[in-house]
This record gives C-alpha cells, structure tokens and sequence, in this order.
C-alpha cells in the first residue's frame, strides 16, 4: 500500500508542475498587456491576488515559474527514493 502512495503522490506533484507551469505560461503570454489598470490572479480555484498592478504580472509569472521548479524537483526526488527502495528489494515490492 506504501508504494500506491508515494507514486500517488509523485503523481500528483507532476501534475501540480505542469499547472503551475500552464498558469506561468499564461501569465507571461499576457504580459502587460491587460485592460485596465491590472487582473486577478486564481489558480485552482483560490485567488491569490484580485489586484495586480500590470506591471507587477511578470513577477508573478516568474513566481509560477519558480514554484513549478521545486515541485519537479520534489517529484524527482520523490521518483528517485521510490526507485532505490524498489532496486534494493529482491522481489520488488
């Protein structure tokens, strides 16, 4: 049942990366290019910020960016201590 978890988990981090860098994207491609004075930043259904400045926008892109990061890097992370334990079993499981 262990072993369900933790891939469940590397999983789930996966693909909290790939929002989180569909959300950077987003935000990038948009730029400072708004109508207004700025936008509301969601992202799965929470509101991070309902005023950003349209200058302030790329600064959260590269938040995205970065939070992403350390997501991957924690799945790999992840992936690699399942794979060890996995290696040093005889059969396996």
């Amino acid at each position: 049942m262990k072993v369900y978890y933790r891939w469940g988990v590397f999983v789930l981090l996966i693909a909290l990366t790939v929002l989180l860098i569909n959300k950077g994207m987003d935000l990038r491609s948009l730029g400072t290019n708004v109508d207004g004075t700025g936008i509301g930043v969601h992202f799965l259904f929470l509101e991070i910020n309902d005023r950003v400045p349209e200058n302030s926008i790329p600064s959260y892109a590269n938040g995205f960016f970065i939070v992403s990061l350390m997501t991957a890097l924690a799945a790999l992370v992840l992936a690699g201590l399942n794979l060890l334990r996995f290696k040093g079993t005889k059969a396996g499981i």
